[in-house]
């Protein structure tokens, strides 16, 4: 009768348990959220750098809130208290009203290019935990 080999189940076994510690939600959501927030940063820099500057005041105010879990979606916010922001951003009539002035729409297109690039940056980025899962580490923080 052949023989047919001989199989080490050791490592199969250790690839198991990383996957299996991989499925940990607590590790799932510490992934999205760190994604989510890197996302979100990425997006600022983009529209800080689109942003028109006068006094710099409107540049200066956009901030980055943080991720919230709301049911099974996440949430982050992209904000600027600046009190003229939406009129810089959609458009606005100038002060004596008979002219309209086009907004810049700095965080339309800022947000519009970074959904063209998130699968690239989703792609590594999962790449990377895959990679840390299956070297025995965490995901990095």
């Amino acid at each position: 009768m052949p023989r047919l080999g001989s199989f080490d189940f050791d490592e199969f076994e250790k690839m198991a348990k990383s996957f299996k510690k991989a499925l940990d939600e607590r590790v799932i959501d510490r992934f999205i959220q760190d994604f989510l927030l890197e996302m979100a940063y990425r997006a600022e820099r983009k529209i800080k750098k689109r942003t028109p500057v006068d006094s710099g005041e409107l540049r200066r105010n956009w901030r980055v809130g943080r991720v919230i879990r709301q049911g099974s979606s996440y949430v982050v916010e992209i904000y600027n208290n600046t009190e003229y922001a939406s009129f810089v951003e959609y458009g606005h009539r100038n002060r004596d009203k008979t002219e309209w002035v086009e907004g810049r729409f700095m965080m339309t297109i800022s947000m519009k290019q970074l959904e063209r690039e998130l699968p690239a940056y989703l792609e590594r980025r999962q790449a990377e935990l895959l990679n840390q899962i299956m070297n025995g580490r965490g995901p990095r923080r």
